[in-house]
């Protein structure tokens, strides 16, 4: 009797096993094949002979032949450069909405840092503040766009402006800033925590990156794109649009440039996270609600100390000109909500 048992139960552990032998060579096998197939395409996509208007690429190390895309829209009075969140797949179709807002007054210019949308990948220049800040000085000239600049970084992008101002501050009239993280985040334990939490999901899912699984959720879920939102406005998102956002998901969904630069946060925001903004400077702080409320919520819960309305007066020197105000939304908050964006920004640009 105890052997029938004995071997019931490892004739199901042989069946376990075999299963898992048999399939899981072939999920390999697929992940694999997957992986490949990703990739090749992925080098097809990378050297896109693609000639619309979303592609202009200059020089900025010209010596390494490394070159970043800029979009430019419009003609006015202004130049508002418009710097992008972290891992924004392709900068000029995702900001495509505040282009064409703003791009009817002003001049409205979108640059792609290096590993993001049409720019290249980057190795050699490591992503500091400083680099980014030369690359985007640098991009703006090879482009033949002259300061002064209104600054429109968005969230991470905030900390670049900052820096840009502190070394080119004869090139910036103004900075807009539409969610922007604050540096002085990184001195708080919740903030700190949650910010590890984030790099080291950035640096799995780029892992996972390999297999092109974003390719394909792409068109399993619209609605992690924003492009059901997109598809909502096709006056703004037609063919073009949605061919050059799904084809630079496919191949820089978290390029290894944007992991280099998230590798590189905790070191950029300590480097300013004493910075203040010059007392002259007209700056506006837009406070998205949806993280204004997680904060809210962090400290009435006992687990920080900070809020965004604090951090936005912090870096304050002139309440005068320098304005903060809560816009309705959360991430990408100029597909989500881009009326109130537009109408925010233009009656601040009148200010000045």
């Amino acid at each position: 009797m105890l052997n029938k048992i004995l071997f019931r139960i490892f004739g199901v552990f042989d069946l376990i096993k075999d299963f898992f032998v048999t399939w899981g060579i072939k999920i390999l096998l697929f992940l694999f094949f997957c992986m490949v197939l990703h990739n090749v395409v992925k080098m097809s996509e990378i050297s896109s002979r693609y000639t619309g208007d979303y592609k202009k690429l200059v020089s900025v190390y010209e010596e390494e032949s490394k070159m970043m895309n800029v979009y430019s829209y419009g003609d006015g009075p202004k130049t508002l450069v418009i710097l992008p969140a972290f891992g924004s797949q392709s900068p000029v179709i995702q900001y495509r909405t505040l282009a064409a807002g703003l791009g009817d007054e002003y001049r409205v210019v979108i640059i792609e840092y290096f590993g993001y949308g049409y720019s290249m990948s980057m190795k050699n220049h490591t992503r500091t503040n400083e680099n980014i800040a030369h690359e985007i000085k640098t991009a703006l000239e090879s482009y033949g766009i002259t300061g002064p600049y209104v600054l429109l970084p968005h969230e991470t992008s905030a900390m670049y402006a900052m820096y840009f101002e502190q070394v080119y501050p004869e090139l910036v009239q103004g900075i807009i800033s539409i969610d922007g993280l604050y540096p002085a985040e990184i001195n708080d334990e919740y903030y700190q925590l949650k910010q590890k939490e984030y790099v080291s999901n950035v640096n799995i899912t780029g892992i996972f990156e390999l297999t092109g699984f974003e390719r394909i959720l792409s068109y399993l879920r619209e609605d992690i794109f924003y492009i059901n939102e997109m598809r909502e406005m096709p006056e703004l998102f037609g063919k073009e649009e949605l061919s050059v956002y799904r084809n630079r998901i496919g191949s820089n969904y978290l390029s290894r440039t944007m992991i280099r630069e998230i590798n590189k946060l905790e070191d950029n925001m300590k480097e300013m996270a004493n910075y203040k903004y010059p007392d002259y400077l007209p700056v506006l702080q837009l406070l998205a609600t949806d993280r204004f409320k997680e904060y809210e919520n962090a400290k009435k819960e006992g687990l920080t100390q900070i809020d965004l309305t604090t951090l936005a007066n912090n870096v304050v020197t002139n309440s005068e000109i320098q304005k903060i105000e809560k816009v309705q939304g959360g991430e990408m908050i100029q597909i989500t909500n881009p009326n109130e964006l537009i109408q925010v920004i233009k009656a601040f640009l009148l200010t000045f």
